[in-house]
């Protein structure tokens, strides 16, 4: 969609516009077999407006070969689950294995709404994290796509 000169734009309005972004730079507190929240952000929607919301980070695990399901949940480690992954961790290392979820979300209500991150170890017996660093932060995000 094309905007042109001395046309109003509405935030949240243009399909494929970010609304809401949470960057992380440091690793989470470790988990085990408890979900746990990792990353959250919050964005203003619009009733009957379609959401896109995409996590892309790293995790790892003290052992190698543990599994963790990496969830994008409302709002916090019990909402209703939008998407899930598993993670596999064949070996231990310094940066993670890199792990991308997305999911459509259409609000309900207008207002602010949380999306929440989230691991728990599958299988294995490691201390599991997110891992973040400056130079490999872990992003959060919502965009607008429809609606």
């Amino acid at each position: 969609m094309a905007v042109l000169a001395g046309e109003t734009i509405i935030a949240g309005k243009v399909p494929g516009e970010r609304i809401a972004t949470d960057i992380d730079t440091a690793d989470s507190a470790t988990f085990t077999t408890t979900e746990t929240e990792v990353q959250s952000v919050t964005a203003a929607l619009v009733s009957g407006r379609t959401y896109r919301i995409r996590w892309a980070t790293r995790f790892e695990s003290s052992v190698a070969d543990d599994r963790v399901i990496a969830r994008i949940r409302e709002d916090n480690s019990t909402g209703s689950e939008l998407s899930n992954m598993v993670v596999r961790m064949f070996t231990v290392g310094s940066i993670g294995w890199p792990v991308t979820i997305e999911a459509e979300y259409t609000a309900v209500a207008t207002g602010n709404k949380t999306f929440s991150a989230t691991g728990v170890r599958q299988s294995g017996t490691g201390n599991c994290f997110m891992e973040a660093a400056a130079n490999r932060p872990s992003y959060l995000y919502v965009d607008y796509i429809r609606g």
